[in-house]
């Protein structure tokens, strides 16, 4: 009966030329390069599909994050905010705004130079700005921006990439609570940044309202000069321009697009109320 016996094993046979630490570095980058091309997947489709989201869904979202009245008690304050709701409605009008979609402005009387436009169609409007402001067609240039970017789906596009990156570092480092802190309360409502092309066709959108409403550009003109004006204040730049920058490519594009179209730049202006009114 024949006897059968393993048969030694030449040394080297299952392993590489490579030192053992390679093969570990070699499968790392892998991987991570999977991870990075499914996350920018996920994001680009994140934001192609959340302006699918129904506007009154939005509106609901962030209900409860947004004060029905936030500014003072101060007659001046709500004054102003009555004068600027009044004025977004005439540029609303002017956007072409999509069936129930409407917008809410909300005028804060705090030193600060800011204003922006955040999920469910509401817009913060800051005293700071206003006071750099010093005309009704900058203001309607200012809040036909912000109409634009609602009217463009914008926020609802950032909040969910805000949320995506929320999710992936709590799990990264297994914290839940920025994902809580981020949904639960306003935090949502102004941690949201749009990219340049969305900023491009906020100013692109704007300047047509202010055509319709004005016939001339000036507004649009004096809000960028006075941006820029303001810019060259190291001491107290605006907040605005964290969010919108890029001023000086924004005013050549704008005109730029009064070139091609034929508008004006120049024109009459009316000088934004003052004091008590």
């Amino acid at each position: 009966m024949p006897k059968y016996t393993n048969p030694k094993v030449p040394e080297g046979i299952s392993s590489g030329h490579d030192h053992p630490l390679a093969d570990v570095a070699r499968s790392s980058v892998i991987v991570l390069a999977f991870f990075t091309v499914l996350l920018i997947g996920i994001f680009a489709t994140v934001r192609l599909a959340a302006p699918l989201i129904p506007f009154t869904w939005e509106q609901k979202l962030v209900r409860h994050a947004v004060h029905s009245e936030t500014v003072s008690e101060s007659p001046a304050a709500r004054q102003r905010q009555h004068y600027i709701r009044a004025l977004a409605d005439r540029v609303a009008a002017a956007s072409d705004l999509p069936p129930g979609m409407t917008v809410t402005v909300h005028y804060e009387a705090v030193d600060i130079r800011n204003a922006f436009a955040t999920l469910g169609g509401h817009i913060y409007v800051y005293e700071g700005l206003w006071n750099l402001l010093g005309s009704e067609n900058a203001l309607a240039m200012l809040l036909a921006h912000e109409i634009a970017h609602v009217k463009n789906r914008d926020p609802i596009r950032s909040a969910g990439s805000a949320l995506l990156a929320s999710l992936v570092a709590g799990f990264l480092i297994g914290d839940g609570g920025i994902i809580l802190d981020l949904v639960g309360g306003s935090n949502l409502l102004a941690a949201l940044h749009f990219s340049r092309e969305q900023e491009a066709q906020a100013d692109n959108d704007a300047a047509k309202a202010v055509i319709l409403l004005y016939g001339h550009l000036n507004g649009a003109n004096e809000l960028f000069s006075r941006l820029r004006g303001a810019a060259s204040d190291k001491s107290d730049p605006p907040a605005f321009l964290a969010s919108h920058p890029n001023l000086e490519q924004r005013t050549a594009d704008l005109r730029n697009q009064a070139m091609r179209n034929g508008w004006k730049l120049d024109g009459p202006t009316t000088p934004l109320p003052s004091g008590n009114f």
